[in-house]
């Protein structure tokens, strides 16, 4: 669910309010920056990539029309916007986000399409429009995007010398010591002070000693140390050329198998409790098996049953995509995501709500969905019973609520029982993300458990939405004729399930889960993955 805070940690790990937020990588689950973190790695960045939203209406204006005008005009005006959506987002943070867009992926090109979604294509990447909805004078009234696909750059010999620019801007900054703080823009220094920033860069040298050089590579930069590396897959400045963006990661092992019977052994020597499942869909035999049916936490990968149950009472009639819903402060969960942040009143229909769950782990969408949807059915669709939303989870996790944690343990498997525990979770105030104790575990038996068998069913059943496409997780989308993804973490707990199709046409469910009471090695864990989907392609 993105649920514990802190500098160290792993998936969907962040925090708010000026301080770091933290996540594993780019495919993993996030807006226009995001990278992950294990041992002291940290990531800084100040963006996101979904802005806002309002009502839609009818338009006059094609969306076409307005998404080219938006992203390709050398200046933002105030008058391409409904008032409705300014009230909500302020057109100064409007305007500053939209102009970072060219400094991370170049000068736009032009507008295709993708998963039929509107595809923005610049020089050096991609982004797929989330959300677009114009008003009858042809005024965008919501905007949001998610990385897309990568695309070959429209002009390698200028997007060679950005590159060169930002090699040398980033090989300056990591040789300065202490660190140059006034290269960062003033929104970057709003997520981190200055004095956090000097010490998380101070920690990065202790651990891996002086920078020796950086290389430029397809997607990033690789920061070679002493003592180690580090990679930099986004990596952005204003037009001022301060920094907006810094994102680093470890360098993952490469990890390759001769067969899928090598692959499961791999994962079954890893300590903790492990779950692995690679099924072809209408088969009745798994192709690897390690106990697949084995109840364990799974995080965020829960809010496959939320969509599910959505989709299902949208085919039954009882409800719209186009539905909205309105938030409240009482729903508003922890990160990761961005609705937290929104003001009260807000509307959302309940499509952008789903893409917001899915592809971002959105925890406040979740909610809202889970409120509209109701609890009874997706518990039916998890197996579980009583199971608590995001919010409730945070509250429980709180230390200060110990009682209320030990009357939810009290509770079992009562279903009654625990729902009056989590009414009461309901009404706390959610805690301050400072109370999580770094790369520590906290209470592992508030979560969700489901089995990889269960998920891969989950998933096989949304993986024709588009929202289950706007994000590839660990697997590289041109390996494949389609990849539907949705993965979960907190400190303890790791899921990844990936339903794929094979350039010969078959699909297949790769489901692995990880659960042990301390922190994980998660890029060893990514890389044991991606060498299945490697020999799955």
């Amino acid at each position: 669910m993105g649920s514990v805070y802190g500098i160290r940690g792993g998936e969907e790990r962040q925090t708010i309010k000026g301080r770091v937020k933290c996540k594993i990588r780019n495919r993993y689950g996030s807006h226009l920056v995001f990278t992950g973190m294990n041992r002291s790695l940290l990531t800084l960045t100040t963006s996101i990539a979904l802005i806002a939203s309002a009502p839609a209406q009818a338009q006059t204006m094609t969306q076409t029309e307005a998404l080219t005008r938006l992203l390709s005009a050398p200046e933002i005006r105030a008058e391409w916007f409904s008032p409705d959506f300014l009230a909500q987002v302020p057109f100064g943070t409007l305007a500053a986000q939209l102009r970072s867009l060219p400094t991370q992926f170049g000068k736009f090109v032009r507008l295709d399409t993708f998963q039929e979604r509107p595809l923005a294509v610049y020089e050096r990447g991609t982004l797929i429009v989330t959300i677009a909805s114009l008003d009858g004078q042809g005024r965008l009234t919501g905007f949001g995007a998610v990385p897309g696909p990568a695309a070959a750059a429209a002009d390698p010999a200028a997007a060679q010398g950005v590159k060169a620019g930002a090699a040398a801007l980033l090989e300056k900054l990591f040789k300065t010591d202490p660190v140059d703080t006034s290269r960062f823009s003033p929104e970057f220094l709003s997520q981190i002070s200055a004095a956090d920033l000097t010490r998380n860069f101070a920690d990065i040298r202790t651990e891996n000693g002086p920078l020796q050089r950086v290389e430029p590579q397809d997607n990033g930069f690789r920061l070679t140390f002493e003592k180690g590396q580090l990679d930099v897959p986004s990596f952005a400045v204003d037009e001022q050329g301060l920094i907006t963006s810094l994102l680093l990661r470890p360098v993952a092992p490469d990890i390759s198998y001769a067969s899928l019977d090598e692959a499961r052994a791999a994962f079954a020597a890893l300590p903790g409790q492990v779950s692995l499942l690679v099924q072809e869909l209408g088969q009745p035999q798994p192709l690897a098996d390690l106990n697949s049916r084995k109840l364990l936490a799974i995080g965020s990968a829960f809010k496959l049953a939320i969509l599910g149950e959505l989709q299902a009472q949208v085919t039954r009639g009882e409800k719209q995509w186009t539905d909205e819903v309105t938030l409240t402060d009482a729903d508003k969960s922890l990160p990761s995501g961005t609705l937290q942040n929104a003001p009260s009143g807000s509307k959302y229909t309940l499509r952008d709500l789903a893409a917001r769950m899915i592809s971002v782990s959105d925890n406040t969408a979740t909610d809202l969905l889970l409120k509209a949807v109701g609890r009874a059915g997706v518990e039916a669709r998890l197996g579980q019973t009583a199971m608590p939303s995001t919010r409730e989870a945070f509250v429980l996790k709180d230390p200060a609520n110990i009682e209320l944690l030990r009357a939810y343990r009290s509770a079992g498997l009562d279903r009654d029982a625990r729902r009056e525990v989590l009414k009461r979770a309901d009404t706390l105030p959610l805690p301050n993300v400072g109370v999580f104790a770094q790369a520590k575990t906290t209470a592992q038996d508030v979560e969700w458990f489901a089995s990889p068998q269960r998920l891969c069913h989950l998933l096989a059943d949304v993986a024709g939405l588009p929202e289950t496409q706007l994000n590839p997780g660990l697997a590289d989308p041109a390996d494949f004729s389609s990849v539907s993804y949705k993965g979960g973490s907190e400190i303890g707990v790791l899921n990844l399930t990936t339903q794929v199709t094979t350039r010969a046409g078959k699909t297949l469910c790769i489901s692995a889960t990880w659960n042990r009471p301390e922190p994980l090695d998660e890029q060893t864990f990514f890389a044991m993955y991606q060498g299945m989907l490697k020999l799955l392609r």
